[in-house]
């Protein structure tokens, strides 16, 4: 027999998960499977292509070229960081999920943290390789309706349900008076909960149905209950589970107390007593401030743990469903006030960024694996190509290669709106390669190997084709790429190893279940893909405006050399010394 705890839990039969929480209670959530999701993203679709719509008329008023470029970069963030930026800020909702209802939380139910938004958003380019059916197909085999970008970041999407409070029924019409006269208070109290919350649901939602519908409808469940308390045949279905559903939940709080004197019948006049302090639960959820001014944090603390008790009573005692939806959106909501992550910390990030990320890549195979993978390809091709010229004929075609030439053969001297225009189209662009070469690594790093070793071999094929160019041709080539390459291939470099890294959390478990080592290989992942993609955008504007420049040439080449010591310094200094730091924390 295979061992269950190898292969991971089983997948869920529905579509309700229960998150439980330090009160020793667990709040559900409906997970929202792929039709809603698609409505959702087309939504948002929609609200980005008319906003960059509309920011394009202003932009370009300021001038074609320069407003191009602005719109460019503007096209980029809208594209790529909108939608995570929007999930954190607004705790797991953009606007097209607001609209229908749904958001994003994490694996405990909590708001989905900054890193976790900008994964399962990155990732989202996975998802349509090699086809956009390969999302769908994660997203009905994982058993919780989550993407590859979920099962990554380790979140879910779930329906924003706020159903309001239970009522108790309205006045009993006189048959069903009638016949609750007739029935045993003490053994209706004894009912299941599965019979109880079936009753509740008829008897809400019976005047939508005329009463031949109704008789119809409560005849299959009436008839049991009839014939276990003798009762007449012809006795009224419609009524009879009205007149029960009066006896477990009476028409007034104090009145089913007093009908039934069951332990659910006191169950359900207490919580009547406890709306107040759920309203001002929802006021205190409903504000902008973390703690409203006229409540001290004792208050607010002692009303959520009061209705994590609430739920707890409702779901011991099987009370209407109506109550208890309720009551577990709001100890939900709470739970992720209480317990919200840790705000966004700089001091933190800048630990990241100079000693946790340099010290996970001094030595790390990924990002020698990915350095082989790029520039080993990339400067085997460039020196075959100058050995054997057809190698870049075949790879390029004449025509690319007429066209690379025809592009260097009279230099460059950009203007200022020029170079915005360049600008925007590098960072649209490069930085596109970036997460793109790393989010094609969630393949078990498949995809990130194809996409370096691709783009090693179309530079490395250029590189090898203009140095057999004309000396001028050459000359502006060299000088034009000799400035940004540090920055914008070591930046291509690092999103390529850090996608390795994502995909060996497929391989290389270590002990763990296969989603929870993705989630620990794309949580250390995450910084590197950060790092690479500042070092691209970094590379645009020396790329915009230093590399085209009339300058002389040792100039420019001053700034490949500080560029390149500034990469040693990181990678070589910080690496070592963050890795000696790393060691040190782990013991």
């Amino acid at each position: 027999m295979r061992d269950a705890a190898h292969f991971g839990p089983e997948i869920p039969l529905d579509t309700v998960r229960s998150f439980p929480t330090p009160e020793h209670i667990a709040f559900r959530h409906r997970t929202a499977g792929p039709l809603i999701r698609a409505s959702a993203w087309l939504l948002d679709l929609a609200i980005r292509s008319a906003v960059l719509l509309l920011l394009f008329i202003p932009i370009a008023l300021v001038g074609m070229e320069v407003g191009v470029g602005l719109w460019l970069i503007a096209w980029f963030l809208a594209d790529w960081l909108f939608g995570a930026f929007a999930e954190w800020r607004w705790k797991g909702v953009t606007p097209g999920k607001h609209v229908c209802h749904i958001r994003v939380v994490a694996a405990d139910g909590q708001p989905p943290t900054l890193a976790a938004c900008l994964l399962r958003n990155v990732l989202r380019f996975a998802d349509a390789l090699p086809t956009p059916a390969t999302g769908i197909l994660a997203m009905v085999l994982s058993g919780n309706f989550q993407r590859l970008g979920d099962l990554a970041a380790g979140t879910l999407v779930v329906y924003d349900e706020r159903p309001p409070p239970d009522r108790p029924a309205g006045e009993l019409e006189p048959e069903a008076a009638r016949i609750a006269r007739l029935l045993p208070p003490g053994e209706v109290a004894t009912l299941n909960g599965e019979t109880a919350r079936a009753i509740h649901s008829f008897v809400a939602e019976r005047r939508r149905f005329h009463l031949g519908r109704r008789r119809e409808m409560a005849e299959k469940l009436a008839a049991v209950l009839a014939a276990r308390w003798d009762l007449p045949p012809a006795t009224d279905p419609d009524a009879l589970l009205c007149a029960i559903h009066a006896l477990l939940f009476g028409t007034t709080a104090d009145e089913s107390a007093a009908l039934t004197g069951g332990v659910a019948a006191r169950a359900i006049a207490y919580l009547e007593q406890r709306r107040p302090a759920w309203r001002a639960l929802e006021t205190w959820l409903t504000s902008a401030n973390a703690v409203p001014k006229a409540a001290k944090p004792t208050e607010l603390s002692a009303l959520y743990r009061a209705a994590c008790a609430d739920l707890a009573l409702a779901d011991a005692y099987h009370l209407p469903s109506a109550t208890q939806g309720y009551l577990h959106q709001l100890v939900a909501r709470s739970h992720a006030r209480f317990y919200r992550p840790a705000p966004l910390v700089w001091a933190k990030w800048r630990d990241r960024v100079l000693v946790e990320v340099p010290g996970r890549l001094y030595g790390d195979m990924s990002l020698r694996v990915a350095l082989l993978a790029f520039y080993g390809t990339f400067l085997l091709c460039g020196l075959l190509s100058i050995w054997h010229p057809e190698l870049a004929v075949r790879a390029l075609g004449q025509d690319g290669i007429d066209s690379l030439r025809d592009m260097y053969a009279q230099g460059f001297d950009r203007k200022l709106d020029e170079g915005v225009l360049m600008g925007g189209y590098y960072i649209n662009h490069n930085v596109g390669i970036a997460l793109s070469c790393f989010a094609s690594g969630i393949f078990a790093g498949v995809g990130s190997l194809v996409w370096l070793t691709f783009n090693g071999i179309a530079l490395g094929c250029s590189f090898g084709a203009m140095t057999a160019a004309d000396p001028v041709t050459r000359a502006h080539f060299f000088t034009f790429v000799i400035a940004h390459g540090p920055f914008e291939l070591t930046g291509i470099t690092l999103a390529g190893a850090a996608g390795l890294r994502l995909g060996l959390g497929l391989v290389q478990t270590r002990g763990l279940l296969w989603r929870d080592s993705l989630r620990r290989a794309a949580g250390e992942a995450v910084p590197i893909l950060g790092v690479a993609a500042a070092l691209v955008a970094c590379a645009a504007p020396i790329e915009a405006f230093v590399s085209p420049a009339e300058l002389p040439v040792w100039l420019k080449v001053g700034v490949a050399i500080v560029c390149t010591l500034v990469l040693i310094l990181w990678l070589g200094v910080l690496g070592r010394q963050g890795a000696r730091i790393l060691r040190e924390r782990a013991a």
